[in-house]
Formats: structure tokens, sequence, C-alpha cells
């Protein structure tokens, strides 16, 4: 009997990569669809690779025939035309994966999106991520859609990295406002394990994906600070401040360091959710055995992210 095929985009990406462990895991045939250049293999060639070109259809259709589900981590987080990032194409892209799906006889579909993003800043991250959850809802598609909070753990931590690296360098942290508003950070792998359990379902549905502890933010930060070994001066600034200075940092890092739309989205209680948490894994067990391996270098996530521009005339 042949192994029951699942896809997964950006397998050699995060979210990705540990959803595409727990299929293998369970012994399932695995395909990642990509458009990154010079990532390593993680799976040591068990999993299948294929070209991700939104402009081929027939390929596109293709590369889904014979799978059970589709896991969709596709997204961009900025809008940067010169390396083809861009929330409405990103959006047009994913009406493509889903329309190739469809033909290819996919039978569900599982797709992450992002807590709140109707309650979110009128910014076109967030726009573009409800237009995708409103392509699914319209559609003859099983589907499941995952909504979790801030990821933490799995080995490529950015932004977790990145404080970190700031609480290194700079005696005081500043909070955006004074920081009371709550984060539910919740591990990777557990996101991982919910959307396969989702994909052995066939129901409609919809759901937040969160950790079982909710911190004030300024404790988080404080948390971090703790488990690195490190005493830091906590202070709550302006908004406005917060983000000129990160804009001044992404300035000298040639980075997209914080965005206005992340701060305002924050400070509203979006990374938090009053649903059962799913997660069970613990940021305060896991910061207290990792806090130290963090922060030594800053991890440059627009250097990092290359990939395969479509070709023109294709």
């Amino acid at each position: 009997m042949t192994e029951a095929l699942h896809v997964v985009t950006g397998a050699f990406g995060y979210s990705g990569r540990w959803i595409a462990h727990h299929l293998l895991e369970k012994g399932l045939r695995v395909r990642t669809l990509t458009n990154a250049i010079g990532r390593d293999d993680p799976f040591d060639g068990r999993v299948e690779v294929h070209p991700i070109d939104f402009e081929n259809h027939e390929a596109l259709v293709e590369s889904l025939r014979g799978a059970e589900v589709l896991y969709n981590t596709y997204w961009v987080r900025y809008n940067h035309h010169s390396r083809n990032f861009d929330h409405g194409i990103a959006v047009e892209n994913s009406r493509k994966l889903f329309a190739a799906a469809a033909e290819a006889g996919v039978e569900r579909i599982i797709h992450f999106s992002v807590a709140h993003p109707d309650k979110a800043p009128d910014w076109t991250y967030f726009r573009g991520k409800v237009a995708v959850e409103k392509i699914l809802h319209e559609s003859s598609h099983s589907y499941a859609i995952l909504r979790p909070t801030v990821l933490f753990g799995g080995g490529r931590n950015v932004l977790i990295n990145n404080i970190a690296w700031m609480l290194r360098k700079f005696p005081v942290f500043g909070v955006f406002g004074m920081g009371n508003y709550p984060i539910q950070p919740v591990h990777v792998k557990d996101v991982a394990r919910v959307a396969v359990e989702q994909g052995e379902l066939r129901e409609n549905v919809t759901i937040d994906v969160t950790g079982p502890e909710t911190f004030r933010y300024k404790e988080y930060i404080g948390l971090m600070a703790k488990s690195m070994g490190l005493r830091r001066l906590i202070l709550p600034i302006p908004s406005i401040v917060g983000w000129m200075f990160g804009k001044f940092l992404g300035v000298i890092l040639q980075d997209l360091v914080i965005t206005r739309a992340e701060i305002r989205g924050l400070k509203r209680g979006l990374m938090a959710s009053d649903e059962e948490p799913l997660g069970v894994l613990k940021f305060s067990e896991w910061i207290a055995e990792h806090g130290s391996e963090f922060g030594n270098r800053y991890q440059n996530d627009l250097k990092e992210r290359k990939y395969r521009l479509p070709k023109k005339n294709e």
C-alpha cells in the first residue's frame, strides 16, 4: 500500500520544518513546495522537494496531485518589492495555490494565519491574512485555519534571538507604553502537532493556537533577561520612540526590526487569546533551559530570506 502523501509549503523554513518532522515521525510521505535558495536540508533527503512557481498552474497542480493534505505556511512578513515580497501578491499566490489544490484533488488544507487578524491594525499584512481566510471560507475545500500567537522553540527563533541580542547589547530595554499588555507564546512543536492533528479531520474550523502561559509583555522581557543571566533596567517608553529606535537600528543592521503596526498589534493584546490553550510546552521552562544560547549575534531575517524569483515571460 502506498504511503499517504502530505505536502508542506516551506518545509525548510520554521513552522513548516516541524510539521514535516511530525509527519515523518508518523511514517507519512512528505513533499515540500519551496522557492528558498541555499537552505540546508534538515531531513536527509526524506522529504521530496518541488519548486513552487505560482505562475505555472500546471506544474503547481502536478506538484500537489495525489496529496491528501496541504499544510500552507506560505506568507511574507513585509512589503519589499525589490525582493518580490508583497502582501497583495501573497494573497493572489495563495488563491492560485488553493485553486491548484482543488484541481489536484487535495482533500484537506491546513492554513496558517495569525491571531486576531480581523482586530489588527490597518496594515496590509493583517488585511492580507483576512483576505486569504475569506478565500478558504468561500471555497469548497475542507479546511482548518490555525491562528498561532508568537512562536518559540525549534531552532529558528528570530524574534526571541533578536530581543536577546538587544538585551545583551544595551543596559536598558524599552517596552512600548507601560508594557502591561498580554503575550501568550506557543512552542512551534505544539503548533506542528495541532496542524497534523487537524490534517486527520475534515470539519471546517478556525482556531487560535496558544501556549499554556500568558505574561505581561514587560514580564516576558524580564523573564528572558533573567534566564540569560542579565540584570537589565526595563523602562516604559512612548511607542513612537521605540519605533524610531528600531528604525535607526534597522538602518545599521540593514533589516526591518519592528513596524508601527506590529507595535500597535502588540499593545492591543493581539498576541494572546481567550480560547483554551492547545499548547502544552511552557515558555518559562524552555527559556530557563535555553536562555544562555540566544542573542550572541543578530539574526538578519531580511538577508537570510533568499528566494528564487520567477523568470519573466514564462
